[in-house]
């Protein structure tokens, strides 16, 4: 059986992530979010998190070399045998030539999917300024998606907060390099494998609706 690997990708605050989470969990496939490795390995000081500190507090991308290694990493627990899914990787065009690489590695060519979620920039800066984020990875917004107790995580009762690189100055910058990087990687991606994009300006249901209904459509899932 070939592996399935679904991409999603999509601007800061589209919603990726929740909408990787719900068809993780729908799949029973594994979720690759590389920003969370990263802050897991700064959180608890390792030498690549030390190296990565630094840029996501200015939220920029840390080197190829840094994602490569902790990927290289995850990839390689039993869980992934029969396919996951990637939040938001690759994001630039070096990190698409090392993700091709890795599949020409793979005995079998895997199946690929990706979706994008499609936001404006300026409804992106609305929802930024009301995230809220778990260490543990669970991620709210205090008038979208709130916890059921006022900045608490519903899933392990820490105190929730905000990002720093969720700051409007630093926001700016971000959607920027986003756009100006993802745009040649969509290009390929729209060329090479199963691609299509979802309004996500829809309620969180309605956008998984549209997603499974696509991947159905497809034959992705």
């Amino acid at each position: 059986m070939k592996k399935n690997i679904i991409i999603f990708f999509g601007p800061p605050g589209s919603g990726k992530g929740t909408q990787a989470d719900i068809l993780g969990e729908a799949l029973n496939f594994p979720v690759i979010s590389l920003g969370e490795l990263l802050r897991h390995e700064r959180d608890q000081g390792t030498k690549l998190g030390k190296q990565a500190a630094g840029l996501l507090a200015k939220g920029l991308l840390v080197s190829d070399e840094i994602v490569e290694d902790i990927l290289s990493e995850r990839l390689k627990k039993r869980d992934v045998s029969k396919g996951y899914i990637l939040d938001g990787y690759p994001r630039r065009e070096e990190q698409l030539s090392l993700f091709n690489k890795r599949l020409a590695s793979y005995r079998q060519k895997p199946k690929i999917t990706a979706i994008y979620i499609d936001v404006h920039d300026k409804e992106i800066k609305k929802r930024l300024s009301g995230r809220r984020v778990c260490d543990c990875g669970a991620a709210y917004h205090i008038k979208y998606n709130p916890p059921k107790r006022l900045g608490i995580c519903d899933l392990c009762g820490a105190k929730l907060y905000q990002r720093k690189d969720d700051a409007p100055v630093i926001m700016r910058g971000r959607l920027s390099r986003f756009h100006k990087r993802i745009s040649p990687i969509l290009k390929y991606f729209e060329e090479h494998y199963k691609f299509f994009r979802v309004n996500g300006e829809q309620s969180i249901k309605e956008i998984q609706k549209e997603i499974l209904v696509k991947l159905k459509k497809l034959k992705a899932i």
